[in-house]
């Protein structure tokens, strides 16, 4: 008794073996064809990633791939599911391997005894290794080449992220200023965070309207600030080009104006938005305008050269003011037309001086009556034909009805001149030339 229950469970064992090895070959029938598939979508999908510039790393697609097994696993277990076989099947395929002749099926129902095992067990299956491995290695194979291939991205990738052209604009400004050593470091890097902060949100909302129109906002600030400084600049290199140049012709009254002037742009400089370089400041604080003789000529010429050089770069940026001349060239005829070189005023129109004139332009009203001919009719007459048009009007006249004021007296009604001669005195028909053919045809 106790031979035939061992005898029974080594052959329930084997019959297990044989069921598992049975499902697993349908299971892989299922699974090696989406195998193949799902490596050729992994490999096109992640060329394409690569192509569009995108950087994929091994330990970010794993867990992708080992989703995607589990996912092909699970569907390949639903479709080959109807064609599992159990243990009874087993034990049917086992004793038809074997020539047992319904022995295994007959003791299985108690109606019979479980026969001894044969040492060569044969089911009758045997794996198909090439076919087995072969659309797992091309999975393999497919991803392997997809992260290790080299790639070169697409024209589309390569190309710049267009930005709004604002920011560029002012990207390229705080780079010449503080190239040009206009500003600080530090500042520059205060407004370049502004700039950040628009470019920070998300590029789909770069062109929105709230972003253009904050954009042109802070541009509009921007250009405003290099705006007063260049205009600080310049009337300070104004004011000590005047004091250098032309303090002998000033007045008392506009040599104080002058200094007044250079005061309020050095204080303009030092109080703006933007921090001036502190070197450029430093320099121009130490400068005494009541007493320029203190410095040489080369200095004063060097420092306002340096002003010059600085407000010119920034007018690019900002409408500003323009220099007047630095003694050596033409452009100083623009500092003596300043007005207030003289100390006499008269009458006469200003010339553009500190004391904006010595007098007014003669504007008012004279008592010497100019005759411009306004009196005069004159008529527009026009020979030239040769572009008239349609409609055009050629002559308008005045003129009259000619009228016949000959009296003649009562007369007959219906009284005739002329009667006529010849066939003009038989009424005659106008006729169309197709009436006309039908009168032919009909009367010959």
């Amino acid at each position: 008794m106790n031979d035939q229950v061992t005898l029974a469970a080594r052959w329930h064992r084997l019959a297990s073996q044989t069921a598992r090895k049975v499902n697993a070959g349908w299971l892989l029938e299922q699974l090696t064809p989406l195998m193949v598939v799902a490596g050729a979508l992994a490999f096109a999908v992640i060329i394409w990633q690569r192509s569009r510039g995108v950087e994929i790393q091994l330990n970010q697609v794993w867990p992708w791939l080992v989703g995607t097994v589990l996912i092909l696993v699970l569907t390949s277990f639903l479709l080959a599911k109807r064609r599992f076989i159990s243990r009874q099947d087993a034990l049917v395929r086992l004793e038809s391997q074997m020539h047992l002749y319904n022995a295994l099926s007959v003791a299985e129902l108690g109606r019979g005894v479980w026969p001894e095992l044969p040492k060569q067990q044969i089911d009758g299956l045997q794996w198909r290794w090439f076919r087995v491995v072969g659309p797992f290695a091309i999975y393999t194979l497919c991803l392997a080449a997809a992260l290790c291939l080299p790639v070169n991205p697409d024209a589309a990738s390569v190309l710049p992220t267009v930005e709004p052209q604002a920011w560029q604009q002012m990207d390229d400004w705080l780079e010449k200023l503080e190239e040009e050593k206009i500003i600080t470091p530090e500042e520059k890097e205060e407004q370049a965070a502004k700039i950040d902060a628009l470019r920070d949100q998300e590029q789909e909302k770069w062109f929105s309207h709230e972003s253009l129109n904050a954009s042109d906002t802070l541009k509009e600030q921007l250009q405003r600030e290099i705006g007063n400084m260049a205009r600080d600049m310049s009337d300070a290199e104004r004011s000590l080009n005047t004091l250098q140049n032309y303090a002998s012709k000033l007045s008392e009254q506009a040599k104080e104006q002058m200094l007044k002037e250079y005061s309020e742009a050095l204080e303009g400089m030092k109080n703006g938005s933007m921090k001036l370089d502190p070197q450029l400041l430093k320099e121009l604080s130490q400068i005494d305008p009541k007493n320029l003789k203190s410095l040489s000529q080369e200095q004063l010429n060097q420092l306002r050269d340096s002003l010059k050089q600085k407000s010119d770069s920034m007018s690019e940026m900002a409408p500003g003011k323009g220099f007047l001349g630095d003694g050596e060239g033409e452009d100083d005829q623009l500092a003596e037309g300043r007005g207030g070189l003289g100390e006499g005023e008269g009458e006469g129109p200003g010339n553009g001086g500190i004391t904006r004139g010595p007098g007014t332009a003669p504007l008012t009203l004279s008592e010497e009556e100019n005759n411009f001919g306004t009196h005069k009719t004159e008529a527009v007459v026009n020979q030239d034909m040769s572009k008239a048009q349609l409609g055009t009007l050629l002559n308008l006249q005045d003129g009259k009805h000619d009228v016949d004021k000959t009296y003649a007296g009562p007369q007959a009604a219906g009284r005739t001149e002329n009667q006529g001669q010849g066939g003009q005195q038989v009424w005659r028909e106008s006729l169309t030339p197709e009436e006309k053919a039908v009168l032919k045809r009909v009367f010959k």
